[in-house]
C-alpha cells in the first residue's frame, strides 16, 4: 500500500477553503458524468522523456466532516474503471498561512494493482506517478478555488472572518 501527502498553497482564507473545495466537486463539468473526474499527469514530472500525458477517469466520492474548532475536512475516495490505476482513499484538509493564504493538503493511501508485481512497479515508478497525479489534482483544485473565491469576493458574497 502506498501513501501520499501532498499540499498546495492557495490564495483563499482557510475559513472559506473547504467550502470552495467542496464546490469543486459539485460544479458541473461539460462532457463529464457527474461524480466522474479526469485525473491527468504529465509524465515528464516522473522523469519519463517526451510530452506524454496520462489521463484516467475515476469515480470520485467525497464527504464533508466537521471537526473541532470548525475545522472541516473532506474525506475522499476515487475508484478507476481501469484495473491499471490504483484506488485511492484520503482526506483533504486546510491550514492557515499568512496574508490570507491557506494550505490545502491531500493525505491518503492507494493500493498498487497486481499484488507483489504492482508493489515492485510502485517502488520503481508508480509512486512517482501517484505523487505527480496528486500534485496535478491539487493544482486543478487550487485554480478552481482561487477563481471561485475571487468571484465571490468581488461580488460581495464573501467576507473574511477573523481567524
Amino acid at each position: 500500500m502506498g501513501t501520499l501527502r501532498e499540499h498546495v498553497d492557495v490564495k483563499c482564507p482557510r475559513y472559506f477553503l473547504i467550502h470552495h473545495a467542496e464546490r469543486y466537486f459539485t460544479v458541473h463539468r461539460r462532457g463529464q458524468t457527474p461524480g466522474t473526474f479526469s485525473l491527468t499527469v504529465d509524465m515528464r514530472k516522473v522523469g519519463l522523456p517526451g510530452k506524454v500525458q496520462a489521463r484516467h477517469d475515476v469515480r470520485m466520492r467525497y464527504k464533508i466532516l466537521e471537526g473541532a474548532d470548525d475545522q472541516r475536512t473532506i474525506d475522499l475516495t476515487w475508484d478507476p474503471d481501469d484495473r491499471l490505476v490504483p484506488r485511492f482513499t484520503g482526506v483533504l484538509s486546510a491550514e492557515i498561512l499568512e496574508d490570507g493564504k491557506s494550505r490545502l493538503t491531500l493525505t491518503g493511501k492507494y493500493d498498487a494493482p497486481f499484488g507483489p508485481v504492482g508493489a515492485i512497479f510502485d517502488a520503481i515508478l508508480g509512486h512517482r506517478i501517484a505523487v505527480a497525479t496528486a500534485d496535478a489534482f491539487l493544482q486543478d483544485i487550487k485554480q478552481f478555488i482561487e477563481s471561485d473565491y475571487q468571484t465571490a469576493a468581488s461580488t460581495s458574497l464573501a467576507s473574511s472572518p477573523k481567524e
